[in-house]
């Protein structure tokens, strides 16, 4: 949709957008304003952080790189709303939306505010992520200490350990406590009006969809059938609030569901859930040994060929829409400079966008934009106070995030659409 000028949005109402003004799913293809929409979009996790961030003249830089995404191609925003916790754990997001159970933090929703009506602007469509599996914005595992699990399981702590995790994980599904908050921050996103706009998210047609959570596994056996619950119970719950957007799980696929392909093919049937999603990281997933040379090996080809057909499929029978939502490769040599070459990766890039139009995949957001390194930064892991970048505050910077001035990754991306 055409935003005339940002400062009519204060008088703009719901009645102004027609259903065809926000995106649908039909069949195995995404539609915006009755024409076919498919998407080349950038994992974009900080974007909404932005323009809080003073210190590092956080807006200016929010409409530099959604000017930059914007000029090379990219129409869609994945976007992480939802944080939980303090910062008392050096790998996670700060600051976070929710410190404390149904405390919100007023600024972090404004920026968030900014945020999208900077994405209107632009014509961008944004996906925002409600929870997250894993420990670097809270997520799952805050959930559970809030509701006083004991002994949570934190990565680079002396108490890591995977299988303690996975259990620890688990519980999150069958905890009262955490599906009231959860729900309750639902209902508080959803219903929020809009600061700058005055539109309730609801009503934003700027949202393309609302992911339940990044990436979320029933972790153990015994929680499969609490995890189809979850997943049924919060994707109605979203509808029953907001009728225009569309709702996805967040899932990895296969990898995500313990092999079980029967597993994706049931939670994606759910009547609420209106597209299917995969990532693929082929270095964690140990789809080659995790040597530079050896990442675009005929091996390597192979099993992402193998597991992207195998959704194609499997979202063929279901008759719903299919992104390719998160995939990336490390930087030649496993570097993290912008000064290291990327030839790998835009092989690996390539491989995967001329492979995904061939099988009409609807959707691709890679991972991730933008990468940036600080000059302060004293290790390869970020701190609080230095800018969002990227990659995550538990990964290495510029482990996975693509650098504006990587111009040949770029140009692939940008050719996506013109072939």
């Amino acid at each position: 949709m055409k935003v005339f000028h940002l400062s009519l949005c204060f008088f703009i109402s719901n009645c102004l957008f027609s259903q065809s003004d926000f995106i649908s799913a039909r069949n195995q293809e995404f539609f915006l304003k009755n024409q076919p929409y498919t998407f080349i979009g950038a994992n974009y996790w900080y974007g909404g952080l932005l323009a809080m961030d003073t210190a590092n003249d956080g807006l200016g830089r929010l409409q530099k790189e959604l000017n930059f995404l914007k000029q090379h191609g990219i129409i869609n925003l994945r976007v992480l709303i939802a944080s939980e916790g303090n910062d008392c754990y050096p790998y996670r997001i700060s600051p976070s939306l929710q410190e404390k159970p149904l405390v919100y933090n007023e600024s972090v929703l404004r920026s968030y505010d900014i945020f999208v009506a900077e994405a209107s602007k632009r014509n961008m469509s944004v996906v925002f992520i409600l929870n997250n599996n894993w420990e670097w914005s809270g997520g799952f595992g805050q959930y559970l200490t809030w509701a006083g699990y004991p002994n949570p399981i934190l990565p680079k702590t002396l108490q890591w350990d995977w299988g303690h995790y996975c259990d620890y994980i688990a519980q999150f599904y069958t905890c009262d406590s955490c599906q009231y908050w959860y729900q309750e921050l639902i209902s508080q996103l959803l219903n929020r009006k809009n600061t700058i706009t005055h539109i309730q998210y609801k009503n934003e047609p700027t949202i393309m969809a609302w992911e339940l959570a990044n990436e979320p596994r029933p972790m153990k056996p015994k929680a499969i059938n609490a995890y189809k619950n979850w997943i049924k119970l919060n994707a109605d719950f979203i509808k029953t609030i907001d009728k225009n957007h569309l709702v996805t799980i967040g899932v990895e696929g296969v990898i995500g569901t313990a092999m079980d392909a029967n597993l994706f093919k049931e939670i994606h049937q759910f009547t609420a859930i209106d597209y299917a999603t995969i990532h693929i990281w082929p270095k964690t997933w140990q789809w080659y040994n995790g040597e530079s040379d050896h990442s675009i090996t005929d091996t390597t080809l192979e099993r992402t060929k193998s597991y992207i057909l195998l959704h194609t499929r499997l979202c063929q029978e279901i008759n719903k829409p299919l992104v390719i939502e998160e995939f990336g490769l490390h930087r030649d040599q496993n570097n993290f400079s912008a000064r290291s070459a990327t030839a790998n990766r835009d092989y690996y890039y390539k491989y995967i966008f001329d492979l995904g139009k061939k099988e009409k995949i609807a959707g691709y957001n890679f991972w991730g934009a933008i990468a940036y390194r600080d000059s302060r930064l004293k290790t390869d892991y970020w701190k609080k106070g230095l800018p969002y970048t990227a990659d995550p505050p538990q990964e290495e910077q510029g482990l996975y995030g693509v650098y504006m001035t990587d111009s040949s990754t770029w140009k692939i991306i940008r050719n996506m659409m013109t072939k």
